[in-house]
């Protein structure tokens, strides 16, 4: 599935909508939204076009500032547009990270936890977070809260 042309599409169209970003690490930060589909991927070999698309585009609206009728435009499916909304921060921006967490697992939206647990892990991957200023506290204190309210929900 991670061959497919479609997935192509929507790898290059996140780079393009996030082009010149870069993540806490330095990297490119299309790197991220690859890794978070793959980690879907392993986690839920199940994983459907949909989540996939939410997956690479999950940071779009809160990050490069899209709306979900240019993701429409850009043919990325509705239960997708739904999940990117979802998992977006815009709203909330400043209220308790957990509690954001639990507004998504609240609405039971399978696609949406599926890619915040997927975004999840790649935030709390141990690589990764040895090249952040915050490191493992960051990972004990916000992520490995958050992924087991999501591990649950599912």
């Amino acid at each position: 599935m991670l061959e497919t042309l479609w997935f192509r599409e929507a790898l290059e169209f996140a780079k393009i909508l996030h082009h010149g970003q870069v993540d806490k690490a330095g990297a490119p930060y299309w790197m991220h939204l690859e890794r978070v589909a793959r980690r879907l991927v392993e986690r839920f070999p199940d994983a459907t076009k949909a989540q996939l698309q939410a997956a690479l585009l999950h940071d779009a609206i809160e990050d490069a500032g899209v709306t979900p009728d240019d993701l429409r435009g850009a043919g990325i499916e509705e239960e997708a547009i739904a999940a990117i909304e979802l998992v977006s921060r815009n709203l909330d921006p400043d209220g308790p990270y957990l509690d954001w967490i639990r507004r998504i697992v609240a609405t039971g939206n399978v696609t949406a936890i599926r890619v915040k647990l997927a975004d999840n892990l790649d935030n709390s991957d141990p690589a990764r977070v040895a090249a952040l200023a915050a490191g493992p506290r960051m990972v004990a204190e916000k992520y490995a809260p958050a992924r087991a309210i999501l591990e649950r929900a599912l």
